[in-house]
């Protein structure tokens, strides 16, 4: 890692090798600015205090100045989404999760409902199994359990694949 150091003699806390990792993703989602319904560096300038040259400069990775946290704040706003925050994160070693996380349509709440299935088709199992021999309701008991929580999972496959296609477009995009 190569420090990087201030005019003041001081080290700063994060290194050349961060500063160009941020650059980097400063262009990539410049990149999303680009190819989505706004305009890249032009449409951030009209909605910040920087120029469309200010924000070039946070984009080149052999310059140390990165993006400040309010126009990142405006970037994220233009793509509708926290790529900065995600990404400040991940580098922490942190996830960045939705306050509504668990609920709903997330990837949590799916999975919370798919653990409940699954507990509630293994207790169908236990019940069937307790006096050493299934009836026949208990066998259409014991389907219709594990179909839901089959199709539990399935849900949570689906919006994996759904959200793995939309990354990887994202990741792909063309400048």
């Amino acid at each position: 890692m190569t420090a990087i150091v201030n005019p003041n003699g001081s080290q700063r806390l994060i290194s050349l090798e961060d500063v160009q990792d941020i650059s980097r993703m400063t262009k990539r989602y410049m990149r999303l600015c680009r190819n989505g319904r706004h305009r890249g560096r032009d449409a951030l300038a009209s909605v910040t205090r920087v120029s469309n040259t200010q924000i070039k400069r946070y984009e080149d990775e052999g310059d140390p100045l990165i993006m400040p946290l309010d126009i990142a704040v405006e970037m994220e706003a233009l793509l509708d989404y926290p790529h900065f925050a995600s990404f400040l994160a991940d580098v922490q070693g942190y996830d960045l999760v939705k306050r509504n996380a668990g609920r709903g349509d997330s990837l949590l709440g799916l999975m919370a409902r798919s653990v409940k299935e699954a507990a509630e088709a293994h207790e169908t199992i236990l019940e069937a199994e307790a006096d050493g021999k299934q009836t026949l309701e208990e066998w259409q008991q014991i389907a219709k359990e594990a179909a839901d929580a089959k199709d539990a999972f399935a849900e949570i496959e689906e919006k994996a694949k759904r959200n793995y296609r939309r990354e990887m477009e994202a990741k792909n995009v063309k400048a």
